[in-house]
């Protein structure tokens, strides 16, 4: 008897442990002019990124490139530009919302050392760099997936983790 207690509370100690899991947090995409609000405030916890003219590509959504546009001449953002497939010059960011492309594009920005941004939550547990997206709690949420971020040759200032939720 006291070992099936011990094996109720073990399983719902998981089960409530696993719902703060970034897989189960309900986290939705972030609208686009939410993404755009949040990357100008977070890119300069990145030391390489923020030192310089910043380019934007945005692959696979027209919204999210019309939102970042608008922020040009913010944050050292000098040129936006967007398309459906991977850039041909080399931007300092690669804006990810086409999650079909997901692949190739974490492939490109490891290659090239670039960050992945996304606005939807579950690439960044994929592989992309930074994601934004909306909490249960209808607050903005920044991610920050640790593994692919060392893949890309980023060097974030420590507060960041302070903000962000992390992810391995």
């Amino acid at each position: 008897m006291k070992f099936k207690n011990m094996l109720v509370t073990m399983t719902m100690l998981s089960l409530i442990l696993s719902l703060n899991s970034p897989i189960f947090a309900q986290t939705k995409e972030a609208p686009a002019p939410i993404a755009a609000a949040l990357l100008v405030k977070v890119i300069g916890f990145e030391k390489n990124i923020s030192a310089g003219d910043i380019t934007i590509y945005v692959l696979g959504s027209s919204d999210v490139a019309k939102e970042l546009k608008k922020v040009i001449g913010q944050a050292n953002i000098k040129a936006v530009e967007s398309g459906n497939s991977l850039p041909s010059s080399k931007p300092t960011i690669l804006f990810i919302a086409d999650e079909g492309k997901l692949n190739e594009a974490v492939k490109y920005t490891q290659d090239n050392k670039i960050l992945s941004v996304t606005n939807i939550p579950e690439l960044v547990e994929k592989g992309a760099t930074l994601g934004f997206g909306i909490g249960s709690d209808n607050k903005p949420k920044i991610l920050l997936n640790i593994n692919s971020s060392a893949k890309e040759g980023l060097d974030w200032n420590p507060a960041i983790m302070k903000v962000a939720q992390v992810i391995k």
